[in-house]
């Protein structure tokens, strides 16, 4: 078989085997990465929503506990508490006529009636009823209930069934709210919480419903119950956030036997408490991630974090259908048996291109070296630059084509040879006899320059032109003649030079000697003006030491008013602690007023319950009811009233310590303006002694001076002296003969 075809097929052959386990390791690891990644994202998820659901319940349990320990909720449960005896025999009937059978909103919307209009238990209901159901409204909830230790429902926002019902013998008596309120009857600390977990609610035709309840307290002692109802559209909207999980993904919430308690909006029928899941590769209480399957069957990718709350372990679920989870990988799979099929295509089309490429050079060679041997040298040798096999071969059958091409030419050039030897040797002969006759002309020459030279004449120049290899003799003798000339010119210039400036340093000795004498003579009216300068220091002084006196006794002054100013803000802080005083006695008055309309509220309650024969009994606990509400009035305005004037003598006591400290920070600045002069004062003495110092300098220099007028005369007679030499050596430059060219290039440099 040809090389053509073999190396196609081979090329084939190795792309589909190397290509085929690429793609099966690939196939593989896409997979495990895959599944990785889709369980990481499961993990996320389930963690996100259980840490969203957990800080929702934890919320709502400390709103709890803040609304049952609250005044206004105290105050609630009584009025609802002093006014159930007088709704007859059955009140949840009488309360179901009310507010439910007779409420003119719709069931949804019971809660927005406020009274009926009938007794005390509707003016309480009115009094408080917009409080709660605008905390119902923003917070959320599903319902808030208030329950007497009976089990009787005193209190519903919401309005549903259960409402005037009794817990403990009623219809609701094995409810989770019934479970709630008897747990949380029999906790003893405050600030704690029960929570009864999702199940089927009769009152609200078997929904599923979760509730939290805690005690009412007061003093220490359980007055009733409160409890919310947890809103369940809260919760699945919480764990109904699908997005990233793709058309078949979503988060449930559910008990250890794989319950679901949350409610799917992919599905239009209720899944709260319906539907299971096998989750026994998702143990509750870990974080574990598996397979799992749901109620039809279908296979799931999922993940578990747990959830506790209230004593309740629950599960949270992330899960997503296999099917859909692994649906990128199946199309990867067909990209990647398509995108092989095209790159063995591509691979054969490369491998037949590249055959031909290698075996036409190798028809082309053997052509060559046929015609070669056959004695033509003038063939083609095509592809001699290629670095591979075949260019080795272009090479080789080159050398031999360069053989017999060197031959031949080896037998032209002997000849050549020998006929160009003896035209050389007679050119040589000529050639010597012509250099002797240019030397000797040469020599002639430059004989001739250099007398010239010796006898001063600077201006000498070659301009004939030596022969080839001696005129570089002519051209250094010019140029050494050349900067000779120019040499002795710069010289003469420098000596005109010197002679000028002598002249102007003579005129500027003079100068200096004349302004030495006026330096004298100042000198002498400076060292008048020193003195002067002293005798007004020494006034300065002594007026310094009169201004310390002064701030002195000025400092004296303010340390006793910061004295003064102390004792008012003593007496400002005893008035402060009468009047905090006053208010703890406003506030006994305050506590037993409450206390007071407590016991005119019990009073009413007993005297309700005895019927006609208590009615003027009611009468006297109304009248003292309204007797301790005025006089916690009066106690409120009396402690506001010693509120308003601890304040307004709070503010006198920030004013007079601000006074204090003014004062103290004047005293401080009196100090240090007192340091100040006396730093002046000292200034001043030392600068007496400096301008002292300053009158000996100016002694010491007038002697310096005489001496430099001395040595000035001294350098005037020495330029004398050097001016004579400067005009001697002018004269013996002048008898060289410079030519004009040198002189300007001297002008020029200077």
């Amino acid at each position: 078989m040809r090389i053509s075809r073999k190396l196609p097929l081979a090329a084939a052959v190795l792309t589909l085997l190397s290509i085929g386990a690429a793609s099966a390791v690939s196939l593989i690891v896409s997979a495990e990465t895959v599944t990785r990644q889709v369980m990481q994202k499961l993990e996320a998820t389930a963690d996100g929503r259980r840490n969203e659901a957990r800080t929702y319940l934890e919320g709502m349990k400390l709103d709890l506990i803040s609304l049952s320990t609250a005044m206004p909720t105290t105050q609630a449960f009584y009025g609802f508490a002093g006014a159930w005896g007088a709704l007859g025999k059955d009140p949840a009937k009488e309360l179901h006529d009310r507010y439910i059978a007779n409420n003119p909103n719709p069931p949804a919307e019971r809660y927005l009636l406020d009274t009926a209009k009938k007794d005390n238990f509707d003016r309480s209901h009115k009094q408080y009823h917009v409080t709660f159901r605008k905390h119902l409204e923003s917070q959320g909830y599903a319902d808030l209930y208030m329950i007497d230790p009976k089990g009787n429902v005193l209190y519903s926002v919401a309005k549903a069934e259960d409402f005037g019902t009794n817990l403990l013998d009623g219809p609701y008596r094995d409810s989770g709210l019934a479970a709630a309120f008897k747990d949380a009857m029999a906790l003893k600390d405050a600030g704690t919480i029960v929570f009864s977990d999702f199940s089927e609610y009769a009152a609200l035709g078997g929904a599923p419903a979760a509730f939290l309840a805690a005690p009412i307290t007061m003093n220490g002692r359980t007055l009733g119950i409160m409890a919310i109802r947890v809103p369940n559209a809260k919760i699945d909207a919480i764990f109904g956030n699908s997005k990233g999980l793709g058309e078949t993904g979503e988060t449930v919430l559910a008990r250890a036997d794989g319950t679901v308690l949350t409610d799917s909006a992919r599905t239009p029928e209720p899944d709260a408490l319906k539907v299971r899941l096998d989750i026994a590769n998702l143990p509750v209480g870990s974080e574990a991630h598996g397979i799992i399957t749901d109620a039809a069957g279908t296979e799931l990718y999922a993940a578990g974090s747990p959830l506790s709350f209230g004593g309740a372990d629950w599960s949270v679920i992330a899960k997503i259908t296999r099917a859909e989870a692994t649906a990128g990988l199946m199309r990867g799979t067909l990209i990647v048996l398509g995108l092989t099929a095209a790159i063995i295509g591509l691979a054969i089309l490369a491998a037949t291109i590249f055959s031909r490429a290698l075996t036409r050079p190798i028809h082309q060679l053997v052509e060559a070296m046929t015609a070669l041997a056959a004695g033509n040298t003038d063939i083609a040798l095509p592809k001699e630059n290629r670095a591979d096999e075949i260019g080795d071969m272009v090479r080789s059958v080159a050398v031999f084509r360069t053989a017999a091409l060197e031959k031949a030419a080896l037998e032209r050039s002997s000849t050549e040879a020998r006929d160009h030897a003896a035209r050389e040797q007679q050119a040589q002969e000529a050639a010597k006899a012509a250099q002797q006759r240019q030397v000797q002309e040469a020599v002639g020459t430059l004989g001739t320059a250099l007398e010239r030279l010796s006898a001063g004449d600077l201006s000498t120049v070659i301009g004939h032109a030596f022969a080839e290899g001696l005129d570089e003799l002519r051209v250094d003798f010019n140029t050494s003649v050349r900067r000779l000339a120019e040499t002795i010119a710069a010289v003469s210039g420098n000596a005109r030079s010197i002679d000028g400036k002598v002249a102007h340093v003579d005129a500027a000795a003079r100068d200096i000697a004349e302004r030495t004498e006026s330096q004298v003579a100042a000198l002498e009216r400076t060292t008048e003006a020193v003195g002067q300068m002293m005798e007004a220091i020494r006034n300065s002084t002594a007026r310094a030491g009169e201004a310390s006196r002064m701030a002195t006794e000025a400092k004296a002054s303010t340390d006793q008013s910061s004295g003064v100013v102390s004792d008012a803000v003593a007496a400002m802080e005893r008035i402060e602690g009468a009047s905090r005083e006053i208010s703890s006695i406003i506030n006994v008055i305050d506590e037993i007023a409450f206390q007071t309309n407590l016991l005119a509220l019990n009073a009413g309650v007993e005297a309700a319950r005895a019927g006609e024969a208590g009615k003027g009994f009611a009468v006297v606990a109304q009248e003292v009811r309204e007797l301790a509400q005025r006089s916690a009035n009066a106690a409120k305005d009396i402690k506001a009233l010693i509120t308003k004037s601890g304040v307004e003598v709070a503010k006198g006591v920030d004013l007079v310590q601000q006074t204090g400290e003014a004062l103290s920070g004047i005293a401080g600045q009196v100090a240090r303006i007192n340091d100040h002069i006396h730093s002046i004062a000292a200034a001043a003495n030392q600068q007496s002694s400096s301008l002292g110092d300053i009158s000996r300098s100016m002694a010491e220099m007038e002697q310096v001076t005489a001496q430099n007028r001395q040595a000035v005369s001294q350098t005037a007679a020495g330029m004398s002296g050097l001016a004579g030499d400067t005009r001697s050596l002018a004269a013996i430059v002048e008898r060289f003969n410079v030519p004009v060219e040198a002189e300007r290039g001297r002008a020029a440099a200077a």
